[in-house]
């Protein structure tokens, strides 16, 4: 919520311009991260939100964690306080569908 520049704490004097980093290249940045601090982790299933975008963390085929990458600055923010994570159930694949707004 951070970063959301529709609803979160951006959402007054949000960036100007379109966002610097699509998709792929938000991706990357944060590929790169994970390279740097969590070496053997990938990114997974990547979610876009006004502003940033949100990506699990996977490892050995298991997701493990969450980041976000700022779609103006490219800045990575790896989400530590989520806990362990448990699963995600259908109710929630559909809330974060294109089209929909996180509430």
């Amino acid at each position: 919520m951070m970063w959301n520049t529709e609803f979160g704490h951006m959402q007054v004097g949000a960036p100007a311009g379109r966002p610097a980093f699509g998709p792929e290249r938000a991706r990357a940045a944060a590929e790169e991260y994970l390279n740097q601090q969590l070496p053997g982790s990938r990114t997974g299933e990547l979610t876009e939100f006004p502003g940033y975008y949100t990506l699990d963390v996977v490892r050995d085929g298991r997701t493990v964690g969450m980041l976000s990458v700022n779609a103006y600055t490219g800045q990575v923010w790896y989400h530590q306080w989520h806990g362990t994570f448990i699963g995600e159930t259908e109710a929630d694949e559909a809330e974060h569908a294109p089209g929909k707004s996180a509430t």
